[in-house]
Formats: structure tokens, C-alpha cells, sequence
């Protein structure tokens, strides 16, 4: 896969509304995985999915050879200068291609760019290969949830 190939761009209103879907979901599910909890049960407490993008989200597609292979979701908090980043996702097809590892450096970009000067990033227990890339990429342990089963990771930008 040739960096060049790969492009990020806001989605639409209807992929908006498609991708926030496929993130709760996804999201309840792989939270399931790790805590053992019931689905249903995560989802009465996280609510529904975001219907509205707010001024301090940034949604972006990604896209290889014209071809949508993922998105990525990152919240401002620009009162404390940080950020977090609620979700990444990557097409398994498009998996292992170092796609994931050039969307967090250009969302780094982003973000430094408007003043951000850490991010911070939440990443399951069984996710090894997301581990292992964000701690590549300088991210560290800020704390780690049992019941969840879930990292919170930080990187200073």
C-alpha cells in the first residue's frame, strides 16, 4: 500500500450517521468481549449513537485507491488543551498495510495544529495489535480498568 493512496476526508451526513451507528455498536460489542458484560446492558447505559457531530469532533473517512477502508473519531477538549480519541477503525481487508499507523500521525498533524498538546486514547486488553501500534507510535499506560479490561493510553504531541 503506497502512503499516497490513502486519503482522509469528512464524511457526509448519511456516512456520518452510518459510521457513528457501526462505532456504538462495535463498541458494545468489543466492550462485551473484554468485560463479560451483556451487550444489551452496556448499550441501556452508554445510550445511543451520536446523531450530531459537534464543533470539537473531527470524523474522517478513510479512504485507499478510492475505496472507503475505515474511519477515524477524535474529540477536542480545548480547554485543556487535549484530545481523545473515541475511535479508529480499519477494514480488515486493509488491516497490516500501515494504514492505521499513517491516520494516527496525520491526526496527530491535526491536531498540533490547533494547539493540542496531548491525546489520549482508550485501547481493550485482547486488542494486541492496537496496543502494540499506539505504543509504537509513543502512546503510554496512563491507567488500566479492570472491570473493563481496557488501557487508557496518552501521548504528548
Amino acid at each position: 500500500m503506497n502512503i499516497k493512496d490513502i486519503h482522509l476526508r469528512a464524511p457526509s451526513d448519511s456516512e456520518f450517521i452510518e459510521v457513528a451507528r457501526f462505532s456504538f455498536e462495535n463498541f458494545a460489542q468489543e466492550l462485551s468481549r473484554s468485560s463479560g458484560e451483556p451487550e444489551a446492558a452496556i448499550k441501556e447505559k452508554i445510550g445511543s449513537p451520536p446523531v450530531h457531530r459537534s464543533e470539537n469532533d473531527i470524523w474522517l473517512i478513510i479512504e485507499c485507491d478510492g475505496r472507503r477502508a475505515g474511519f477515524v473519531w477524535f474529540q477536542v477538549i480545548p480547554e485543556e488543551n487535549s484530545a481523545f480519541g473515541w475511535d479508529i477503525f480499519i477494514e480488515p481487508e486493509f488491516r497490516s498495510k500501515g494504514i492505521g499507523r499513517y491516520v494516527m500521525q496525520k491526526c496527530g498533524e491535526e491536531l498540533r495544529q490547533r494547539g493540542i498538546s496531548s491525546v489520549r486514547i482508550c485501547v481493550f486488553e485482547h486488542n494486541f495489535i492496537a496496543r502494540r501500534l499506539y505504543e509504537t507510535l509513543g502512546f503510554r499506560v496512563e491507567k488500566y480498568d479492570e472491570q473493563r479490561r481496557q488501557y487508557t493510553l496518552n501521548l504528548k504531541l
